[in-house]
């Protein structure tokens, strides 16, 4: 009984690992892409540093991994869909707005591909709740502007 539970807990602490291992390759691929390649518009430079230039040095940034909003909900129609992997930023402003921006990295089942890396989206969240959808990576500066 005790070889069993044992077994159970490696297997349980075994997929933690490779999850917290996927998400670290994840943020790292999205914090290091550089945003020219996400709007060509905008310098070589990686999203951390550009995000942390744009919100300032005070604004609190966390960063997520997730399935870019692509799961239904549903077990049976979702079991066999690959779903992308998003890195999301969120930023909580000094207005008290919030800025949202998700780049994908891959998918759960091919993994982390740092060749592929794109823009997903992006939105300013007000604190009454509306959003503006931020089509290129190079308006967020003028929506946080524009932001109550």
């Amino acid at each position: 009984m005790l070889a069993i539970l044992l077994a159970c807990a490696l297997s349980i602490s075994g997929s933690q690992a490779d999850t917290q291992a996927r998400d670290a390759r994840a943020t790292a691929a999205a914090k290091n892409t550089s945003v020219h390649r996400l709007d060509p518009s905008l310098p070589e430079k990686s999203l951390a540093k550009w995000l942390r230039e744009v919100v300032g040095p005070q604004a609190p940034i966390a960063w997520e991994v997730n399935d870019c909003g692509e799961q239904t909900g549903n077990p049976e129609a979702d079991k066999r869909r690959d779903f992308p992997i998003c890195v999301e930023a969120q930023v909580t402003l000094q207005q008290k707005s919030k800025l949202s921006v998700s780049v994908s990295v891959g998918t759960f089942k091919t993994g982390v591909q740092r060749d592929s890396v794109e823009f997903a989206d992006a939105v300013v969240i007000r604190p009454d709740g509306l959003t503006r959808s931020i089509q290129k990576l190079s308006q967020a500066p003028e929506a946080i502007k524009s932001a109550p």
